[in-house]
């Protein structure tokens, strides 16, 4: 079975908070990409980014 190719997603930091990001994410022996997804979940959740998906029907996108 093949793995699913996820998309890829390039961010710059500043570096204190790379070097926080990295050392939270080591503690919690858990990837970059999923502390990235885990904040990326929480700010999608907001109100204000809420309306957005709401207004251009954006939980409609395939």
């Amino acid at each position: 079975m093949s793995a699913k190719k996820r998309p890829e997603l390039r961010i710059y930091l500043d570096s204190d908070l790379d070097k926080l990001v990295k050392t939270i994410a080591t503690i919690r022996e858990e990837s970059i990409s999923a502390v990235v997804a885990e904040a990326l979940e929480l700010w999608l959740q907001q109100p204000k980014q809420q309306e957005i998906i709401e207004k251009h029907r954006l939980d409609e996108l395939d």
